[in-house]
């Protein structure tokens, strides 16, 4: 006899799924569920058992799931009555249905749209006495139910600003859960099971009452322990609860470290593990990998002032010792054979994890070569995610540590070998990163060797790497290279073969490559002939670098076939047309030969290098007028005459007048004359170093991974010139359009919507928003050091909560100081520029360094573009750079001492040059304490205040030292009353150097009264 399923599996459930999903249109399903709502409200009238309340709740459950949202909000009482169940069953399934209903029943409910906060509210309000008792039951059952509910439907992401003040109405009942989830948490009682659960639901709770933890500070130290639970999984749990506490209270950091040190050498270095939580035959890896994570990111940490809070000497010796050790014996585990596929998973896991770690830690040469040889053998692993991770872990290892490791040309070339071949990776991502380690690896002692190969695979490289790898061979040609000739000649094989353009004719290579060649050539008389002959050669047989390699792979990519380069045209057009003449007496260069490559290219090329060759052509005639092909050169410059394009059109006609007003072309002859040398005191970083010698010294390599899109090959505006001073002017005559004539500032970009709120807001205080709309928010911070600041801006993603939108793109489009060119009042460089992508946020710091007296009106301004949702966005953001910034205290302890010092500076200055006064009417009343206040902010060491009285006049003085590089000043200041209410001030400045009282009075009416 066959046995009867049992209830449990809910067989009316079942085939009601079954019935919606056969049916045969959305009407006919619509009339399914609208039959089964009517049964089930008229099921609900009636006395049902727990079995039949559990099968019509799954179906509304089910219902609502399919979109059904506003015709299954009456059984939400029926949900209720499982949730109370003393049925584990009901009550399991009770749960659910509440989390899910609930939601629906708030959101119907309200004609307004609820905000997060409201909602939370809402269901605290509705189950926070079931959970009580639940969280209160000796039933582990229960307590895992309500934890379980709490950690769900109270988590609001890492995104979300929800926050419950103790101010609330509905504070007291969010204390009462956190306190009985924490107590579950850290009572010795309570079963593993509930402490797991408890961990990530605590965190969950403080994110959204974070002044509990920082107001209980008993709490921290209980909750710190559970790093030292002998169970794992209970530690597993508990570090997502401790990092969100320690960024709280960021004064426990040092204090979990030896903790964590002694628990990763119990396992790591002793073999101290339970049975269970082996995996296979590694001892509690994932625990490992947490814990190494753990570490690194307490490293990593920042105080509200942005200081690091952990570094490595705050750490005792043996803390110290125990994780170095960690770290080394993880390499040495991952070094050794490794049988079986999860032990080698387990241990590469473990391995990326501690080679992140170990340049926090300073591990010895010993460790780091130990690691990286580690990683080379996962090189050749089958799994793609491995070979991924073990060329992420080699990039930050070879591009933070300062190992010599490749020192050894067999270890290097051995280690190149393996790289080149994941060039050839079936999976893209991989050839991007093994490209990206290629360019970490390479320095002046390898540069040659790995530009050549990265040449020889260029041609079989597909579309979507070829642009990244040409950027990436000039970056590294430019960077490294110490002779001009490789430098040209490596360049121009680079042209040959990526300066075509794909399949919807955009091409490989940036102007920017093709206009430095230029510059070299131009300013080195010995590579001109040379260019000359291999840039013929390479028209005619454009570079092929499989020629002459030993041997290919049987299943080598065949090269695509080989399109005209361009950019190659454009150096010929250029370098043929002004020198081409050098190589007139060899036989099959000459320039009959020129003219025919060159007229061969025209009509294959775009417009705008057309009118290059019109130009090159024009030069031809000017100088060989007897050649056969000057007739050629007329035709084409009258037929040309009729272009669409009215670029050629003009050129044509213009240098067709040329050549036939005058029979010997004497007004040609006039205007074409030899290209100028390119002025050396501009030159850009590239042309520093080749411009016109023949070996320079490179600059030394950096130690930070620089991926080739996010470097900046022009030159940036305070490049120093080679005989020490600023380069303050640039070069006046460029056809290449590579850097602006600038012998005044540029036209100042029209300021963004509401930009002078955090302006102004600036000038108060040293912290604060600098600029919020719906998409972006700006905050920013001062770091003074006498005559030098430094400004961290946070760039925050507020896309990310209006429309559920990642801003990316992000770009610091220009950074403009308005101070002179000549002799500016301060400089300014971005330190750390801001990440293109910003899901959350991104950071940007700019060093400013005051020089001289700085005007009210040469503050920068700070241009930033990006897109958002498909639009593009343009911020211009003027910040104030004001001599202000650089003021401190000074002290005057009596006003006798101040009223000396006031009459010394007017003796010495007079009072037109050492005086200036300053008239401001407030927006709302002052007294006497605000303004000292204000002034005691802004760096001032207050002298004098009058009483907050109304009878008594208001009366502050302050004095300071304001700091620049060429010399400091002292600064006295009177804040005088003139009227009754305080809404008018007379502002005095007196100062020891001429013109500097005039600034700062300004300055502070400004302050006080807002835009003049």
């Amino acid at each position: 006899m066959q046995k009867s399923q049992p209830k449990s599996l809910m067989k009316g459930l079942t085939q009601f799924i079954v019935d919606l999903r056969n049916s045969k249109d959305l009407d006919e399903e619509d009339k399914k569920i609208h039959l089964e709502i009517n049964n089930i409200r008229s099921k609900f009238k009636s006395n049902l058992n727990g079995y039949q309340k559990k099968k019509y709740v799954c179906k509304l459950i089910y219902i609502y799931l399919l979109g059904n949202h506003g015709i299954v909000d009456f059984g939400l009482k029926e949900a209720f009555e499982l949730f109370r169940s003393n049925v584990y069953s009901e009550k399991k399934l009770g749960y659910l249905a509440v989390s899910v209903l609930l939601d629906n029943e708030n959101s119907t409910s309200k004609l307004k749209k609820v905000t997060c906060k409201e909602h939370l509210n809402y269901v605290l309000e509705e189950v926070q006495p079931d959970l009580v008792r639940d969280l209160q039951s000796e039933n582990e059952e229960y307590n895992c139910l309500a934890i379980e509910f709490i950690a769900s439907c109270f988590n609001v992401g890492d995104s979300d600003v929800v926050v419950v003040k103790e101010s609330d109405p509905n504070s007291q009942e969010w204390l009462e859960l956190i306190d009985m989830v924490y107590s579950a948490v850290t009572s010795p009682i309570s079963k593993p099971m509930v402490k797991r659960k408890g961990s990530l639901a605590l965190k969950s709770l403080l994110r959204l009452y974070p002044e509990v933890i920082i107001t209980n500070s008993n709490w921290v130290p209980r909750l710190l322990k559970l790093i030292d639970e002998k169970d794992f999984a209970n530690v597993i749990s508990s570090i997502p609860l401790l990092q969100d506490i320690l960024a709280l209270n960021t004064q426990y950091v040092k204090a979990i470290v030896p903790g964590v040190a002694r628990k990763l050498s119990l396992i790591v270095v002793d073999g101290v593990c339970p049975p269970v939580d082996y995996y296979y035959d590694s001892p509690a890896p994932w625990l490992i990998v947490k814990l190494l994570q753990f570490v690194e990111q307490l490293f990593l940490l920042v105080d509200k002032q942005g200081s690091q809070v952990l570094t490595l000497n705050q750490l005792d010796e043996n803390t110290v010792n125990e994780l170095r050790q960690v770290v080394a014996k993880s390499i040495q585990n991952a070094s050794q054979p490794i049988k079986g596929l999860p032990n080698r998973n387990s241990q590469s896991s473990i391995l990326f994890q501690a080679v992140s770690l170990a340049v926090f830690l300073e591990a010895s040469p010993d460790a780091i070569h130990g690691a990286m040889n580690a990683l080379v053998m996962l090189l050749n692993s089958a799994e793609t995610n491995t070979r991924y991770l073990s060329l992420d872990a080699l990039i930050k290892l070879t591009a933070r540590s300062n190992s010599t490791y490749l020192s050894s040309k067999d270890k290097f070339d051995e280690t190149l070998t393996v790289i080149m071949k994941l060039l050839r990776d079936k999976d893209i991502s991989v050839r991007r990163k093994a490209l990206d380690l290629i360019y970490t690896l390479c320095t002046f002692d390898n540069y040659n060797v790995i530009i050549s190969l990265l040449l020889e695979y260029f041609p079989t490289a597909d579309f979507q790497l070829k642009s990244e790898l040409a950027i990436k061979i000039a970056v590294m040609a430019e960077k490294f290279a110490t002779d001009s000739t490789w430098y040209v000649t490596t360049m121009l094989k680079l042209l040959s073969i990526g300066g075509g353009s794909n399949s919807n004719g955009i091409g490989f290579m940036t102007n920017e490559v093709w206009e430095r060649i230029v510059q070299i050539v131009v300013n080195n008389g010995d590579l001109q002939k040379k260019a000359c002959k291999l840039l013929i050669n390479l028209l005619r047989r454009p570079f092929n670098p499989q020629q002459g390699s030993q041997q290919q792979p049987q299943q080598q990519p065949q090269p695509q076939p080989q399109q005209l380069s361009e950019s190659l045209v454009k150096v010929a057009s250029f370098v043929l047309g002004e020198y081409g003449e050098q190589v007139n007496d060899i036989e099959d260069l000459n320039v009959h030969h020129q003219f025919q490559i060159l007229f061969d290219a025209y009509f294959k090329v775009s417009l705008l290098t057309r009118a290059m060759l019109l130009t090159t052509f024009l030069k031809f005639l000017v100088k060989f007028p007897d050649a056969l092909f000057v007739p050629n050169i007329v035709d084409l410059l009258e037929i040309e005459t009729q272009s669409i394009d009215l670029e050629i059109q003009t050129r044509a006609y213009e240098y067709l007048k040329l050549v036939t007003l005058q029979s010997d072309f004497a007004l040609a002859k006039n205007v074409i004359k030899p290209f100028p040398a390119f002025d050396n005191k501009i030159e850009n970083p590239l042309m520093n170093r080749l411009g016109s010698l023949n070996r320079i010294v490179g600059l030394n390599r950096s130690r930070s991974v620089v991926m080739a899109k996010n470097i900046r090959s022009k030159p940036d505006a305070g490049v120093i010139s080679e005989e020490g001073g600023d380069a303050d002017t640039t070069l006046e005559s460029n056809p290449f359009g590579e850097t602006k004539a600038a012998t005044t500032p540029s036209t100042n970009p029209i300021l963004s919507p509401n930009w002078y709120a955090g302006y102004h807001r600036m000038l108060h205080f040293d912290a604060g928003i600098f600029y919020e709309d719906q998409l972006i928010k700006i905050t920013y911070r001062v770091i003074k050091n006498t005559n030098e600041l430094t400004l961290k801006f946070t760039i925050i993603n507020n896309a990310q909560k209006t429309i559920g939108k990642k801003i990316s793109g992000f770009t610091v489009l220009n950074l403009e100081s308005l101070a002179s060119i000549q002799d500016p009042n301060y400089t300014l460089h971005i330190k750390t520029i801001p990440e293109p992508m910003i899901a959350d946020k991104t950071q940007m710091d700019i060093e400013i360094k005051v020089r001289n007296i700085i005007e009210n009106n040469e503050s920068p301004i700070l241009s930033m573009t990006f897109t958002c949702g498909g639009s593009f966005n343009q911020l211009n953001l003027k910040f104030p750079v004001l001599l202000l910034k650089t003021i401190t205290p000074t002290a005057l302890a009596t006003v006798d001492d101040f009223e000396k010092r006031w009459q010394q500076i007017s003796q010495m200055l007079g009072v037109q040059q050492g005086e200036s006064i300053q008239h401001a009417v407030l927006t709302h009343r002052h007294n006497a304490s605000n303004i000292s206040r204000l002034l005691a902010r802004v760096g001032l060491a207050i002298v004098q205040c009058s009483p907050d009285s109304p009878d008594t006049p208001i009366l502050v003085t302050g004095a300071g030292i304001l700091h620049t590089q060429k010399s400091n000043y002292g600064v006295l200041v009177k804040v005088r009353g003139t009227d009754q209410i305080g809404k008018e001030l007379g502002i005095t400045v007196r100062c020891t150097g001429g013109g500097v009282a005039e600034v700062i009075a300004a300055t502070l009416k400004e302050i006080f009264a807002g835009k003049f």
